[in-house]
């Protein structure tokens, strides 16, 4: 399995969260300011991982450890999310699980609560995205500042255990070539490591997300992490990625729909169980909002 210099289907410069020429820029500053614009950390080196209990980041996790042998200390968060339950016992599985196969790398994840976004406004948030669902671009802003509050959340965390005699300075997402949101991008990833060296003024931070690390030659999507996964009976359907309240899978929102192309695509058997028929073209997270509703 290939890490670096994998390139999938999909291009960087056809992406429409992407901005090449920011993106060089950005690399541009990095070069001069360090004569590189990231770096694979050392092996047995310490480093801060999301675990948000979806496919992306367990399988992320397992290759930072195996592969890579590297420190591995995960930080979970409770944003108020809807499905907060099943993303939490999905984290608490894969706790257990690396805990047993890498007792000497794998570090317990840190549950840390910030509300994003914020209760105050959430609901008049979601009726603000319903409104440009339908309009090119803007449905790629997403939650605006959600990753980006998450992210330097856990920048802030690993700050935090130097008090323990910690050094980290990475920090690794998950995120994929084939995830549309503006941070979700390769040029949000570069953006918020100038912004994290800054307010540490420390040029040494890193932040990547390895599939679309194009200082290392990627841009790949999630079949090279499931691929891995099966590979090594890491059991994915035990990872949660539906975004609704049901304790199933629901099957038919954007993230379990690409979920099950994916697996459909690479001709592995899907164990996770789904409540509806995927749809035959991606659906909106809005389908199934009734159903949802009758859940107590």
């Amino acid at each position: 399995m290939k890490f670096f210099n994998n390139k999938g289907k999909i291009k960087l410069e056809d992406k429409e969260n992407e901005d090449k020429k920011l993106l060089q820029s950005l690399d541009d500053i990095f070069l001069e300011k360090r004569d590189y614009i990231v770096k694979m950390p050392e092996e047995g080196e310490c480093v801060l991982a999301c675990l948000s209990g979806g496919q992306d980041s367990v399988a992320n996790i397992g290759i930072l450890l195996k592969e890579f042998k590297l420190n591995v200390y995960p930080f979970f968060i409770n944003r108020g999310q809807s499905n907060y339950k099943h993303e939490k016992r999905s984290a608490d599985y894969f706790n257990e699980l690396y805990k047993k196969d890498f007792p000497e790398l794998y570090h317990d994840y840190k549950e840390i609560s910030v509300m994003t976004p914020g209760l105050e406004y959430k609901d008049l948030l979601r009726e603000a995205k319903k409104k440009v669902t339908s309009i090119p671009l803007r449905n790629n802003i997403s939650y605006p500042a959600r990753n980006p509050i998450i992210f330097l959340t856990g920048m802030e965390y690993a700050y935090s255990l130097m008090a323990e005699g910690v050094n980290i300075k990475t920090m690794f997402a998950s995120h994929v070539s084939s995830d549309g949101s503006y941070h979700c991008s390769q040029t949000w990833t570069r953006t918020m490591n100038l912004l994290i060296c800054q307010i540490l003024n420390d040029w040494e931070w890193q932040f990547i997300s390895l599939p679309i690390e194009t200082a290392f030659g990627n841009y790949f999507d999630k079949d090279v992490y499931i691929k891995w996964a099966h590979e090594n009976n890491i059991p994915l359907y035990k990872a949660r990625t539906c975004v609704k309240k049901f304790d199933k899978h629901c099957g038919d929102c954007p993230p379990c729909w690409e979920r099950r192309r994916k697996y459909k695509e690479l001709g592995i058997e899907d164990l996770t169980e789904y409540l509806f028929e995927m749809s035959e073209k991606m659906p909106t997270y809005y389908d199934h909002e009734e159903e949802e509703k009758n859940i107590k």
